[in-house]
């Protein structure tokens, strides 16, 4: 599985790492640390050999961006079309949230504060939601 991973914090990249080792999966991560890198990889997913991810993280504030920012443009890639997108955040107002479900984001995932709830809570969500994309491409081939 391979994970595009939006994500300006450090901590957090790490914080992801770690509730993917304790839901035993194994992914590889693309990550980028500004909205502009992210925006750019965005547009080449499944042109000139790179690679289509299973999943996409989107932190919502982002350097020289935003987590919509990536959304507009995965939109217009059509082999990012089947790929979930999901903002990744500790805090969003509610027009941003519907402004990046308009443009396609699957869910909201909540950054909790605490290292246990980060680990149980994302773990558990990014894992559904991996299982879930590894189902529909078992049952398209």
């Amino acid at each position: 599985m391979r994970i595009f991973l939006a994500e300006d914090n450090l901590g957090d990249v790490f914080l992801i790492e770690e509730a993917l080792k304790r839901q035993s999966l194994v992914c590889e991560i693309d990550h980028y640390a500004t909205a502009e890198d992210a925006i750019r990889a965005a547009e080449l997913c499944g042109n000139t050999g790179a690679p289509i991810p299973d999943l996409m993280m989107l932190d919502y504030n982002l350097p020289r961006g935003n987590g919509s920012d990536i959304l507009a443009v995965a939109g217009r890639n059509p082999k990012l079309a089947a790929v979930p997108k999901v903002i990744v955040t500790s805090f969003l107002q509610a027009d941003e949230l519907a402004h990046a479900l308009e443009l396609g984001a699957s869910c909201l995932i909540t950054k909790p504060v605490d290292f246990d709830s980060f680990m149980r809570d994302v773990g558990a969500k990014i894992a559904e939601l991996l299982h879930a994309t590894g189902e529909s491409k078992t049952t398209k081939s």
